[in-house]
């Protein structure tokens, strides 16, 4: 089992665990983390570690919203030194439900590299994909 932080500006690693469990129910071992106005990323590291120190399992994926804010240096720091610890950026519905999905049954590691295939399929256009279709059409 993978032990999961989602992290991300305000309220939305709140709202986003509450859009799985709307989907999945209950999920566990996912635990959000808000990054608070005023707050920085030493803030969040000491957050980070002190779920860390509740839990007997040692290896963690950090979702984070945004590649190079706070809570993605903050999950960063943790990593750099600790090869138990994955982070991830984008964090979406699409990649939280994966998350919850499969955090059982994948390693730390192929779980990382599952949501990095699973985040290129998320981001669709309805022009491009509808352009896409009427070419089919004509072949």
């Amino acid at each position: 089992m993978v032990n999961v932080i989602f992290c991300a500006h305000g309220d939305l690693a709140v709202s986003m665990l509450n859009s799985v469990n709307m989907v999945y129910g209950e999920t566990q071992n996912i635990t959000p983390l808000l990054f608070n106005r005023g707050e920085n990323a030493e803030n969040l590291v000491e957050k980070m570690q002190n779920v860390m120190a509740k839990s007997k399992n040692d290896t963690w994926l950090i979702a984070v919203d945004l590649q190079g804010g706070s809570p993605y240096n903050a999950a960063a720091r943790l990593a750099f030194g600790d090869n138990h610890i994955q982070v991830i950026s984008g964090l979406s519905l699409p990649l939280a439900l994966e998350i919850a999905d499969n955090q059982q049954t994948m390693t730390v590691d192929e779980l990382a590299d599952h949501l990095l295939d699973i985040g290129t399929q998320c981001v669709q256009s309805f022009r491009h994909q509808q352009c896409s279709e009427e070419e089919a059409d004509f072949i």
